[in-house]
């Protein structure tokens, strides 16, 4: 007898979520992987970002992706030691969308952007920023090069209009062989990033190397799962009629909002695909989150029933995580948890029971602390002979991970640099402190300081311990991209070379924090969520509870114009600062 009268207008599943999970729908369709790009004759990759559509659940949907599927075409990079990766990105919009949006749910400054407007990001890849280096042997001719016959690197403050080309190269070993691992790329144009990924603009960039080769790893099912959430219940959604196509006038998504509404997860644009695999086969998971800006924290359960209609809460599978953001670990971490926030890549390692039995993959989120089925896994002798039953080595594995120390100068001094030899941060670093719109206003040289202690500092409401900005939101300390790009992309922060900083980062609330073009070493922490041993990164979500995060900043190599970027859960949009 249920004596609580609230309870009684639970859902018995919910009501006993506790020990026993259960799922909102049961339907699945068959796990596919996406596509792989294949390069024409003279090598060259080409993306076309188009209106494109896709089947999800019953009803169809315009949205605006890469080569007419969602997610774009998987693009695999062979290992080498001197490997130039050519891409041509066609914008096959032809007409401008200007809409205006604005931060916090709407209620912060409005600005006006084009969702036609495009670009492309390498995300996870330590390239040239702004242009490829000229070579003699290969210059750029025809529409979409930079001036001088040159190609762009990985250049997101370049803006590919309707109808427009640009020619991309990546040169990977420029500075000494790339890291093999799990990347992707999107669009980067600001204003415009979240409503094109959100559609699922993106892709995964796969770069091969010794790691591959290892026993364990090299003969696992591989199964690359680009995850993310279309707003498909959202009344700002517009589904096709039938008998209505795609074309740009009948695009479904383009509402920044319908993204704080819950959205299922879709696994390579598929609702709760269904894999099959044999009993105790090794699978190497490679998975990229290019999802809701929020943290998702992704389980492995064994099913009650054979439709993960329910399933074992309390016994979760352990999972063995190899890398993260595309860098090697320096040792396993080991955890029934994968956390992911937008842009975080992890290669997991898992080890399939040995009976025939149903697992389900299944996601929580704020907005769904019961949890969500995404994926259902068969495991069953009808599916064959495994091609590996045991996992890596560990120290086969970290034998390719990147040093944790280093020689670098720091502040002017030569030394050995880890996170326990650099005591004092030389940056810090504030995300996103939102305030009333109009309570003050950004000057025309702002402060390098988290907060400057004169005009743009109160009293926090909550902790007086803590600094509290009085900037127009969004901004990094205070600083805006929208005023500097006007000024001309004057740079926030200057680096040189050859030199290694410690960056203390903090929010106040929860951010993903992602640098361009050089990686960062995450110093141990107290979190229950990530390695708490160092290890290399390029996205990492700092969240208020966990106060300050300590990086390590390695410039190497190259010089140029490239970004450090935060997507604020709140405010619905991406922003950058140069």
């Amino acid at each position: 007898m249920i004596k609580n009268p609230a309870l009684r207008t639970l859902p018995l599943c919910l009501m006993f979520a506790m020990w026993t999970g259960c799922g909102k729908d049961t339907s699945t369709v068959p796990y596919e992987e996406p596509p792989t790009l294949i390069p024409d004759a003279q090598g060259v990759y080409d993306l076309h970002l188009a209106p494109t559509e896709v089947k999800i659940g019953d009803k169809r949907y315009c949205l605006r992706g890469y080569n007419r599927h969602v997610p774009g075409p998987t693009i695999r990079i062979a290992a080498g030691t001197d490997r130039r990766v050519r891409v041509n990105l066609h914008n096959d919009l032809l007409r401008k969308d200007f809409r205006e949006i604005a931060g916090m749910e709407g209620y912060a400054k409005k600005s006006c952007h084009d969702f036609n407007l495009t670009n492309l990001h390498a995300h996870g890849a330590h390239v040239q920023p702004n242009y490829a280096t000229p070579l003699a042997s290969d210059q750029c001719f025809g529409e979409g090069c930079a001036a001088g016959g040159r190609y762009y690197g990985d250049n997101v403050l370049l803006e590919v209009g309707q109808g427009k080309v640009a020619q991309y190269r990546w040169d990977l070993d420029e500075d000494g062989v790339h890291e093999a691992g799990t990347d992707w790329y999107h669009p980067h144009i600001h204003g415009s990033t979240a409503i094109q990924v959100i559609n699922g603009a993106m892709g995964a960039l796969i770069i091969e190397g010794e790691i591959d080769k290892v026993p364990g790893i090299a003969k696992a099912t591989e199964r690359v799962m680009v995850m993310h959430q279309v707003p498909i219940d959202s009344e700002q959604t517009v589904p096709l009629a039938d008998g209505e196509t795609c074309r740009e006038e009948t695009l479904s998504v383009n509402n920044f909002l319908t993204v704080s509404q819950f959205s299922p997860t879709l696994i390579n644009g598929k609702l709760r695909p269904r894999m099959v695999t044999p009993p105790g086969q090794v699978e190497r998971w490679r998975m990229i989150y290019g999802g809701n800006p929020d943290e998702m924290g992704i389980k492995l359960h064994r099913s009650l029933d054979d439709k993960c209609g329910s399933w074992d809460v309390l016994n979760p599978i352990e999972l063995t995580q190899i890398a993260r953001d595309g860098q090697t670990l320096p040792q396993f971490y080991k955890s029934d948890t994968i956390w992911v926030s937008p842009g975080y890549r992890v290669d997991s390692m898992v080890k399939m029971p040995t009976e025939k039995q149903t697992l389900c993959l299944v996601s929580r989120r704020i907005r769904d602390l019961t949890g969500s089925v995404i994926a259902v896994i068969d495991v069953d002798p009808a599916a064959g002979e495994p091609t590996e039953v045991n996992l890596p080595e560990q120290s086969a594995v970290s034998a390719h991970a990147q040093p944790t120390s280093w020689m670098g100068t720091v502040e002017g001094k030569s030394m050995q640099v880890s996170c326990d030899s650099v005591k004092t941060p030389q940056q810090k670093v504030v995300l996103l402190v939102p305030t009333t719109e109009g309570s003050a206003t950004v000057g025309p040289t702002p402060v390098l300081a988290s907060c400057d202690p004169g005009a743009y500092h109160q009293q926090h409401e909550i902790d007086p311990s803590l600094p509290t900005c009085v900037c127009p939101s969004p901004n990094i300390s205070c600083r805006r991209f929208d005023e500097r790009r006007a000024w001309g992309y004057r740079s926030d922060r200057v680096m040189t070379v050859g030199s290694s900083e410690k960056w203390e980062v903090r929010a106040f609330d929860g951010h993903p924090f992602h640098v361009h073009i050089n990686p960062f070493l995450v110093c141990p922490t107290n979190s229950n969520k990530e390695p708490n041993f160092p290890h290399w990164r390029d996205t990492y979500w700092v969240q208020a509870e966990d106060g300050a995060r300590e990086f390590l900043m390695n410039f190497r190599k190259y010089t140029g114009q490239f970004v450090m970027k935060q997507m604020k859960p709140s405010l619905r949009r991406t922003w950058d600062s140069v």
